[in-house]
């Protein structure tokens, strides 16, 4: 009896400690793979890749379900990542040690693109056991650049415009007009003085009567009128325009 209750106790222990094992061992060639990649990369002077938790779970979740079925797919490489990624890369194999798998990624061109590839920063491996059989996922990502910081210019201050500065126009007075010339005033001829006519009346003959002739007086002269104040005028302005 009591060699069946050691028995149970000892099969008991056993079976708790072999997933502990399974998981060190899956744990311990899940590094070794990241090993052999980046001592790859480093023979082409690309940068290491680091190792991200998001593409860890992704991987370990997606060759669980391929030991399970025996056989290996890819997964639509979008599904589970939550990251901001730009580019992302998947390989994926099954066969009996690291070393193995490690050598037909690299001779598969395919896969060999993704080991390589400059643009990616980051990997993840998964990996499940059926048996002695290792069903691996490797996972790669490039993530999104960040966005370099929005800097706002402060606003510069608007100068009101300056006012238009005052113009007093004057006007210019007008040129004098030259004075009107005077009207042209013909010459006026000042009347000529009435010709002075002495009637000479002949004396008439002496009468036969006897007796002193009687004297016949001479008819009165007309005497020369003096010339009007405005002929006088005239003739003085005709003599500034002459001058």
């Amino acid at each position: 009896m009591r060699k069946l209750l050691y028995g149970l106790i000892l099969a008991l222990a056993l079976s708790s400690l072999f997933p502990a094992a399974a998981h060190a061992d899956t744990a311990v060639d899940e590094a070794a793979f990241v090993a052999k990649i980046n001592g790859l990369r480093g023979t082409l002077g690309l940068a290491p890749l680091q190792v991200n938790a998001n593409l860890t779970a992704k991987a370990r979740t997606w060759s669980a379900g391929m030991a399970a079925a025996g056989k290996i797919w890819h997964s639509s490489l979008s599904d589970g990542i939550t990251e901001n990624w730009m580019k992302l890369g998947e390989n994926v194999g099954m066969g009996g040690s690291v070393d193995g798998l490690h050598k037909a990624f690299v001779n598969s061109p395919h896969h060999y693109e993704n080991l390589v590839d400059p643009a990616f920063g980051y990997v993840g491996i998964g990996i499940a056991m059926n048996g002695s059989t290792i069903y691996v996922t490797e996972e790669f990502m490039q993530l999104m650049p960040p966005k370099a910081p929005v800097v706002t210019a402060p606003a510069t201050p608007v100068k009101p415009p300056l006012p238009k500065p005052t113009t007093t126009t004057t006007a210019k007075p007008p040129a004098p007009k030259p004075p009107a010339p005077a009207p042209a005033v013909a010459a006026v001829k000042p009347p000529a003085p009435p010709a002075t006519t002495i009637t000479t009346t002949a004396a008439a003959a002496p009468s036969s009567a006897e007796g002193p002739a009687t004297p016949v007086a001479a008819a009165p002269t007309d005497t020369p009128r003096a010339p009007s104040p405005l002929l006088v005028s005239v003739l003085e302005r005709l003599r500034t325009f002459d001058s």
